[in-house]
């Protein structure tokens, strides 16, 4: 609905032209393509987004615990994604007032909810989550404080990963979901209609591509909470996939990029509710291991029990951090 309302300007703050804008440019999409790289392959976007404890909810699962990757730049940095904001809203070429304004506003936001998810990590996770703030930063890295970080604190390595060719079907459902978004979108959106119009292909691509990935998807890990993993990571490089497939179909037909406002609906409804879809297209085989150690540890614990099972361990270290 912002994106939808919001009035440009033609007030103009800075205007960089030459090697600057080059320069400034680069940082730009350099500062995207973290944005995307972070969601990727180092959070659990299950996790992250909250579609995990949807679909935990709807099978009759425990809720999923925090996780503790060490991997990347979340040895420096808790809330990197927060990080990649700043370069996203700020760096660019061309400036105006309207954009310098909401550039300034979601990164107050940013920090003051940056600040405020801390404070919930540490009430949940303890004593394990301080000795992470110890050696890292909240948005940017202790360079001179920590210059190591994180990289001694006994924390797991990523797990969503470990078989990349698993994740292939999601690449492929994207490519054909980018090219579905520029038939119902066409190449840009920008009036109030066309942001509406990319709502409903964000909800339809979800449904679509969710059904589809949850079909020809098999689990690879015996148990759930690994699963539910493998299937949100191959969502989320779906939704991915989709959104730059039609961007890049808009750009090579008209030669400018479009709005990044509409990458919004695109990647956030179809990461959170294609993943739920998936598990609904089969919901016997996404919860066929619940029978065996899930449900057996569910019958012992009560449902808000997990975490605090969990505080002050290291399987609570670190929660799948970013805007939300």
């Amino acid at each position: 609905m912002a994106a939808a309302l919001w009035q440009h300007t033609g007030n103009v703050v800075w205007e960089l032209s030459g090697i600057p804008m080059v320069v400034m440019y680069g940082l730009a999409v350099v500062s995207w393509l973290w944005y995307w790289q972070l969601h990727l392959f180092e959070y659990d976007c299950g996790l992250a987004f909250g579609s995990t404890t949807l679909v935990a909810q709807t099978a009759g699962a425990p809720g999923p615990k925090l996780i503790s990757w060490k991997v990347g730049t979340r040895r420096w940095i808790r809330f990197p994604v927060h990080t990649a904001f700043f370069g996203m809203f700020f760096l660019l070429p061309t400036m105006t007032t309207d954009l310098l304004a909401l550039a300034i506003v979601l990164n107050i936001y940013n920090v003051v909810g940056s600040i405020l998810y801390d404070k919930r990590l540490i009430a949940m996770a303890g004593e394990s989550y301080r000795r992470y703030i110890d050696v890292t930063g909240l948005i940017f890295p202790p360079v001179y404080r920590r210059p190591r970080g994180a990289a001694d604190l006994p924390m797991a390595s990523p797990a969503h990963w470990r078989r990349p060719a698993m994740h292939l079907p999601g690449l492929v459902v994207g490519v054909g979901l980018g090219a579905l978004y520029h038939a119902l979108i066409g190449p840009h959106a920008a009036t109030p209609m066309d942001m509406l119009q990319a709502g409903g292909a964000g909800l339809l691509g979800a449904v679509l591509s969710g059904l589809i990935l949850g079909t020809i998807l098999k689990p690879s890990a015996s148990e759930w909470a690994q699963q539910q993993t493998d299937l949100s990571t191959t969502v989320a490089l779906n939704a991915a996939t989709g959104v730059v497939t039609w961007a890049v179909i808009g750009w090579a037909q008209t030669g400018t990029a479009p709005s990044f406002a509409v990458f919004l609906p695109l990647w956030f409804i179809v990461q959170y509710l294609g993943h739920v879809f998936a598990f609904l297209a089969n919901r016997r085989k996404w919860g066929a291991t619940l029978g065996e150690s899930d449900s057996a540890e569910q019958s012992r614990t009560p449902p808000a029990a997990p975490v605090k099972q969990q505080a002050g361990t290291a399987a609570a270290t670190i929660a799948p951090g970013g805007i939300r």
